[in-house]
C-alpha cells in the first residue's frame, strides 16, 4: 500500500479489503454489513483516519460547527455570551465559529452571506441595533437560526432566546419609587442615535423596535411610572451610548437642563459607573442626593464606589441556552422561544429618600 502522511478513505478501504463506498457509509453513520464493521473500524484506527469535515458536509453530514454573529466582541456582555455558548458546545462535541459585525449593517450582511455558504450546521445571530432594514430572511438559506438577545418581534417565525429586559426596567424604577423617589431620570443607550426624548414614545411600536434593548428597558420604566400615576417627562430622559464616558456626558446634559431629579435608571453598568463618577465630581453624593441603578450586573459593578445596585441578567446562561436550542434544531426537533428572567441586585448606590 502506498504510504501517505494523511490517511484517506481509499487507504482505509484498501487495508480493510472493502469498497470505498462501504467506508464512506460507515464514516457517515450509515449501516453496513455487520461482519464489515470491525474490519473498517480497525483499519481506520490503525491509520488514524480523521474524516474531513468539508467532505462530510458535502455528503449531507454535520460539520460540528455552529456559527455565531454578534454586534461586537469587546463588550463584556457579548464576551460572556460567547463563553457560555462555547462551553455548552464543547459538551456536545461542537465548536463555535464567532464573527463580529463591528456594529455595522454592511459587515453584518457580508458575514451572513458568508456563513450561509459555509459548512456551519446552524447560526446564532444577534442583529446590530442600528437603524435600517433587517437582513432578508432568505439570506439564511434555510439553515437553522436562533436570534439571541433580541425580543421575538425582530424576526417572527425564527426562534428567539432573550432576557426579560422590560421587567428589568420595571424592577429598577418601581424599586426607586418604593424608596420615595419621584423624579427619576432614564438614560437610554443606543449605538447610534435613533430618537430624541420627545420622539422616543413614537418609535416604541415601530417595526423592528425589538432590536433595541434600551427600548425594552424604557417600556419597563414607563410601566412603573404609570403604575404610580406619574407622567413621562422628556426633560428626565437623556439619549446616550453604552460607554462610561457617555454616562458622564449624559449626566452633565441632565444637570445642564436645571431640572430636579433624585434618581437615575441606566441601560448598562458602564453608563451607571460614568454617571456616579460625574455626579461625585459635581459634588452630588450617591446615594445621599441621587440614587443610581445600572443594568447587567457586570463583575466590576460590585467594585464601584459605592457598589452599584443593578439588574442581573445572565448572558452566560443565555449562551448555553442558545446552543442547547441549536442542537435541537439541527436534530430536526421543534424549539420554542425562551425568555430568561432577570432580578434586581441591591447594593450601595440606592437609598430611601
Amino acid at each position: 500500500m502506498k504510504k501517505r502522511n494523511i490517511a484517506t478513505l481509499e487507504d482505509v478501504a484498501e487495508l480493510a479489503n472493502v469498497s470505498v463506498a462501504t467506508v464512506s457509509r460507515f464514516i457517515n453513520g450509515k449501516k453496513i454489513r455487520p461482519e464489515l464493521v470491525d474490519r473498517v473500524k480497525e483499519a481506520a484506527e490503525k491509520l488514524e483516519y480523521k474524516p474531513n469535515s468539508a467532505a462530510r458536509a458535502v455528503r449531507g453530514s454535520q460539520s460540528g460547527i455552529i456559527g455565531m454573529i454578534l454586534p461586537q466582541l469587546q463588550d463584556a456582555y457579548f464576551s460572556t455570551l460567547i463563553e457560555g455558548a462555547t462551553r455548552e458546545a464543547l459538551k456536545h462535541g461542537k465548536t463555535i465559529m464567532v464573527a463580529s459585525s463591528q456594529g455595522k449593517k454592511e459587515i453584518e450582511n457580508q458575514l451572513i452571506h458568508q456563513f450561509s455558504r459555509s459548512l456551519i450546521d446552524g447560526l446564532i445571530y444577534t442583529p446590530v441595533a442600528t437603524g435600517g432594514n433587517f437582513v432578508e430572511t432568505n439570506a439564511f438559506r434555510n439553515m437553522p437560526v436562533i436570534i439571541a438577545a433580541r425580543n421575538p418581534s425582530v424576526y417572527p417565525g425564527f426562534v428567539h432566546m432573550y432576557q426579560n429586559t422590560r421587567k428589568g426596567g420595571y424592577l429598577s424604577t418601581s424599586y426607586l419609587l418604593s424608596l420615595g423617589h419621584r423624579r427619576i431620570a432614564f438614560f437610554a443607550s443606543f449605538w447610534e442615535k435613533i430618537c430624541t426624548p420627545e420622539s422616543i414614545l413614537d418609535i416604541l411600536d415601530s417595526p423592528g423596535s425589538g432590536v433595541y434593548l434600551s427600548l425594552d428597558r424604557f417600556r419597563g420604566y414607563l410601566d412603573a411610572l404609570h403604575e404610580a400615576n406619574l407622567e413621562y417627562d422628556p426633560e428626565l430622559m437623556v439619549i446616550c451610548g453604552y460607554r462610561s464616558n457617555t454616562g458622564a456626558e449624559a449626566t452633565l446634559e441632565l444637570l445642564s437642563r436645571c431640572v430636579d431629579f433624585d434618581a437615575v435608571v441606566t441601560a448598562s453598568d458602564t453608563v451607571a459607573g460614568g454617571a456616579v463618577r460625574c455626579l461625585a465630581q459635581q459634588g452630588i453624593e450617591v446615594p445621599g442626593d441621587v440614587s443610581v441603578i445600572g443594568f447587567g450586573n457586570l463583575p466590576t459593578s460590585a467594585l464601584f464606589s459605592p457598589a452599584l445596585t443593578t439588574v442581573h441578567y445572565d448572558m452566560f446562561a443565555l449562551g448555553q441556552e442558545t446552543v442547547r436550542g441549536m442542537n435541537l434544531l439541527i436534530e430536526g426537533s421543534s424549539v420554542k422561544n425562551k425568555e430568561l428572567d432577570v432580578k434586581l441586585v441591591l447594593r450601595g448606590s440606592t437609598m430611601k429618600k
